[in-house]
């Protein structure tokens, strides 16, 4: 019996590690610089603070980190992956004002930089707020 439940434990914990390995992890860094850390059942802010802003005065406020509904995640990423398939709101280069988002999955990243006038970028940053602020 103790070697038949050691053995469902260590398959539990092998198929627990293939299932953190594989989610997906969405950043998102608004046109301030603030850091949105969306995965599975949480949300992240981390906020520029003085020091590392573009004027030294702007404070993007506290720190963050919440539990989201399945609905919001998936609200999330839809806006998400609508905007990274949206190629006419992408530009090469990281310019002020200007949103990205970074997908990590299987070790791997991509980055999408969105134009500061994108409504894509709006949409995202609304519902980020909404979100954060709720």
């Amino acid at each position: 019996m103790g070697t038949k439940l050691l053995s469902l434990l260590l398959l539990l914990e092998d198929n627990k590690m293939v299932l953190s390995s594989s989610q997906k992890i969405y950043n998102y860094l608004d046109g301030n610089g603030n850091q949105y850390i969306i995965r599975d059942r949480f949300i992240e802010f981390i906020p520029v603070k003085p020091l590392f802003s573009s004027s030294g005065v702007y404070n993007g406020g506290n720190y963050t980190k919440k539990e989201i509904s399945e609905k919001q995640y998936n609200q999330l990423t839809s806006i998400l992956n609508v905007a990274i398939k949206d190629k006419k709101n992408h530009i090469k280069n990281r310019i002020k004002s200007s949103g990205m988002i970074v997908v990590e999955e299987k070790n791997k990243e991509k980055a999408y930089i969105l134009s500061p006038d994108s409504l894509e970028k709006l949409k995202i940053e609304n519902i980020l707020h909404e979100i954060i602020s709720n």
